[in-house]
């Protein structure tokens, strides 16, 4: 009797357009069905381009199909489900990318946080991991300084860190060298005995296909020619080992094996009181428990931003240097044009504005950017992360950068110019007013990296200038031309401004505008992170995730 059934796939189909053969289709995946295991090692092997990592990628939540269904351990797979899939399942890759500039044990607590471990639990993973893959000194470099072998190991520890029972290992000892790739197959090995996990894995290794799989299914175009053991492979083929197998079935004409022959049809789908204790406990999970959850996930995305930061030689730049010298130099122009107090007061308030902004938004449209420039988008939504952990997370860091450099900013406008604050109350509704409108910029250039890939990257510095242009940041917004009024009413930023200049004198050119500035806020915040939510599920449809990690 076969064991029970962990992943059942059926009439999977997936196409992607092609980036530049004109928008030509190509077909990944074409009907592929198949039952695995639980318990087993399940070999994919295939040809470049047969489609085994769009498979692997489907599986794990990265991408959706156009077609077909998939059920792991009984739980079907859609957006619906991902939060509790991504609880069970993990994924080693070959060539793994993780967060550059963080070190072996800072990138596992980043990833740690985002599966919700913390405090003493988290460190006891964290160590036994670090001891398991004998990490040692290691344990303290920075991922761009490891080796191939020891990113390797990596990408092996990570994947332990929620315990999964579904393991997808891409290649997981591609470009070792031999006594490497012989550690890393032990440490497999080892783990499984230990953990009974279900493994789906691929290589072009076939030495290393029939040392670690039970069953082995050959994927071409998309579609499974062969599904057997390896015995039964070599011996229905004449061929006396796996990589003549492999040749003559890539070789072969495209004919896919059906009916019984193959592997005998699996029980019915489990119903739905058959669903297993994970699932259960996660559609009763206490609303307290989850809303920690979320807030460890907000965590770690603040923590990794700050130590980005930390070692970022160039961030001082970013913080200080632009947005004063800019400030200063605004300051002498004022000088030199020997401008009245109040209207002194007008300009220093739109350079101090223009730096808080720039700063404190750059954070939040940071929280992708960089997943894209680390390749490691993917495994950091992998892990059972929602559509904006990543943004208020970051945003944390942005507020309290944004707080010192209205310090800087503040403090020099006084010391150099002799410009005075209106007031506690006034000033803290400024700052505020800009952290918020910080918040809308960064969903904007997150949705527009998420629709456009990359190439969006340029306006994380591109808009906090635009809506500065709009909201009247150095000048009444009554002189702009009659449409761009219009546009500026539309702008929270131009009552968070126009509210602000009030305590120097300035007489209100909108009625209500704080009031009306926040319902703005509100809506645009609503708009955004339902966007968000549609932006990545669309991303999973197109691939861009992927993209975007490679």
């Amino acid at each position: 009797m076969n064991p029970p059934i962990a992943i059942r796939a059926e009439h999977l189909t997936k196409t992607f357009r092609s980036q530049t053969r004109g928008g030509a289709s190509i077909r990944a995946l074409d009907d592929l069905s198949i039952d695995i295991h639980e318990g087993e090692i399940l070999g994919i092997l295939g040809p470049n381009g047969a489609g085994k990592t769009t498979f692997l990628n489907i599986l794990s939540t990265l991408l959706l199909p156009e077609s077909g269904s998939v059920e792991i351990l009984g739980i079907r797979l859609e957006p619906k489900n991902f939060y509790t899939l991504r609880k069970l399942i993990n994924l080693s890759s070959g060539f793994p990318n993780y967060p550059w500039c963080l070190t072996v044990e800072e990138n596992l607590r980043f990833y740690a946080r985002l599966y919700g471990l913390s405090g003493q639990a988290m460190t006891r993973k964290i160590e036994r991991l670090i001891e398991l893959f004998d990490f040692g000194e290691y344990a303290r470099l920075r991922f761009d300084e490891l080796s191939s072998g020891t990113k390797q190991r990596l990408s092996l520890a990570k994947c332990l860190l929620n315990d999964p029972k579904i393991i997808f290992l891409d290649e997981p000892t591609v470009g070792l060298d031999p006594d490497m790739a012989e550690r890393t197959r032990e440490i497999i090995r080892n783990i499984l005995k230990e953990t009974k996990a279900t493994v789906l894995f691929t290589t072009h290794n076939m030495p290393e296909a029939e040392m670690m799989c039970k069953r082995i299914a050959f994927i071409k175009k998309g579609r499974i020619l062969r599904l057997a053991t390896p015995g039964e492979l070599k011996s229905s083929s004449g061929k006396k080992d796996l990589e003549e197998v492999f040749i003559e079935l890539a070789r072969s004409a495209m004919v896919a094996e059906t009916g019984p022959k193959e592997v005998a049809k699996a029980p019915a789908p489990p119903t739905a009181g058959q669903a297993p204790d994970d699932f259960l406990s996660a559609l009763a999970e206490d609303p307290g428990e989850r809303a920690v959850k979320w807030l460890k996930r907000c965590w770690a995305f603040t923590y990794r931003n700050f130590l980005f930061s930390i070692r970022n030689v160039f961030a001082f730049v970013e913080l200080v240097f632009w947005p004063l010298v800019t400030l200063i130099s605004i300051g002498l122009m004022g000088d030199y044009l020997r401008l009245q107090e109040r209207a002194f007061s007008f300009i220093m308030t739109g350079a101090i504005a223009g730096g808080v902004l720039q700063v404190t938004q750059l954070d939040v449209a940071y929280s992708l950017l960089y997943d894209v420039w680390s390749k490691s988008m993917k495994h950091t939504l992998l892990t059972p992360v929602g559509a904006c952990e990543h943004l208020f997370g970051s945003w944390l860091i942005g507020i309290l950068r944004g707080v010192a450099i209205f310090g800087v900013l503040g403090g020099a406008a006084t010391l150099l110019f002799g410009f005075h604050f209106p007031g506690i109350p006034a000033t803290l509704t400024f700052l505020l007013g800009l952290f918020g409108f910080a918040f809308l910029l960064g969903i904007l250039v997150s949705l527009l990296i998420l629709t456009f890939g990359q190439k969006a990257e340029i306006t994380a510095w591109m808009f906090a200038y635009l809506f500065m242009l709009v909201c009247g940041i150095y000048y009444p917004v009554e002189i702009l031309p009659e449409g761009f009024r219009i546009i500026a009413q539309a702008v929270p930023l131009t009552y968070v401004l126009e509210n602000f200049r009030q305590g120097f004198g300035f007489a209100p050119v909108f009625s209500h505008g704080l009031l009306k500035g926040f319902i703005l806020w509100a809506a645009y915040l609503s708009a955004g992170l339902w966007g968000m939510r549609a932006a990545f599920y669309r991303a999973r449809k197109e691939g861009i995730i992927l993209r975007l990690s490679e």
